[in-house]
Formats: structure tokens, sequence, C-alpha cells
């Protein structure tokens, strides 16, 4: 039996010096649903690595996944959650597509199409938050060119 409130009293909520970040994302659902779940460690300054130390799938709820990831960290490891926003989902993902020789074919389907759309969200991020576009750049390149602008 899992003892749910001890794992959550594990949780932190905010960063503190040491402590693991946790990934728990419902990875697809259908009749069994399945989380991938991740965790990374700092290193001696403090960093977190891009590849986390373990990337896994658990089923069947949130629970049994959140079981599953302190079942990889330390016994007395406290760890904050993280979102797709702060880590990368698709390639967690892509990690347990690789290594995890128990994947059912309509396993591999579902965390392909996980990967998928991680990415196309990740690209969606991308074009509405950066862009090439310098105000300053713009005036200096108008005088060069002396207004024709075909980089659009």
């Amino acid at each position: 039996m899992i003892d749910i409130a001890t794992l959550r009293a594990r949780l932190l909520p905010q960063h503190r010096p040491g402590c693991w970040l946790g990934l728990v994302i419902r990875a697809f659902g259908g009749e069994l649903p399945h989380w991938l779940v991740a965790g990374w460690e700092a290193d001696a300054v403090g960093l977190y690595g891009r590849l986390p130390e373990f990337a896994v799938m658990a089923s069947p709820d949130a629970d049994r996944a959140l079981a599953q990831l302190f079942a990889q960290v330390p016994p007395d490891a406290r760890v904050l959650l993280v979102s797709p926003e702060q880590v990368d989902a698709a390639l967690v993902a892509q990690m347990v597509l690789e290594v995890d020789r128990n994947l059912q074919p309509w396993h591999r389907d579902a965390l392909q199409a996980f990967v998928d759309a991680q990415r196309a969200a990740d690209l969606a991020r991308i074009r509405g938050r950066y862009t090439d576009r310098d105000e300053g750049f713009e005036r200096f390149a108008q005088r060069l060119t002396g207004g024709h602008d075909d980089r659009s």
C-alpha cells in the first residue's frame, strides 16, 4: 500500500539547494493511462544536467507515478516537481522509447504522439516568445538598403 501522504510531505513548494527535480506528467490516457516520471539530481555546484538521472513509465494513476518517482530517488531526498516548461518532457519520453524493452507497440505509438505534441508545443512557444526583430537593426538595415528589405 502506498502511503501517498508521506510521499507528498517530501515534495517542496519551492527550490532548495540539494533538492531533486522531479517530473510526473501524464503521457497518454485511454483505458490504461501512463505517466512519464523522471528525476534530476543537482551536481556539486547546484546545477542540473539536461538528461535526468532516470526516466520511466508508471501506471495506472498519478499516485502510483509519484510513488515511482520516490522509489528512484534516495530515501531522504526532497523533490521539487517541475513542468514541461522547465524541463524537456519530449526528451524524457524519447529516452523511455530508446531504452525500455518492455514497451508494447501501442505504448510506442502513444509515446511518439506525446513527443510530437511536446515538440509542437515547444515550437509554438519559440515562435510566440522569440524573434530576430531588433528595432535598431531594422533602422540600420533600412538605411543600408534604402528602404528595400527582402528579409521577410
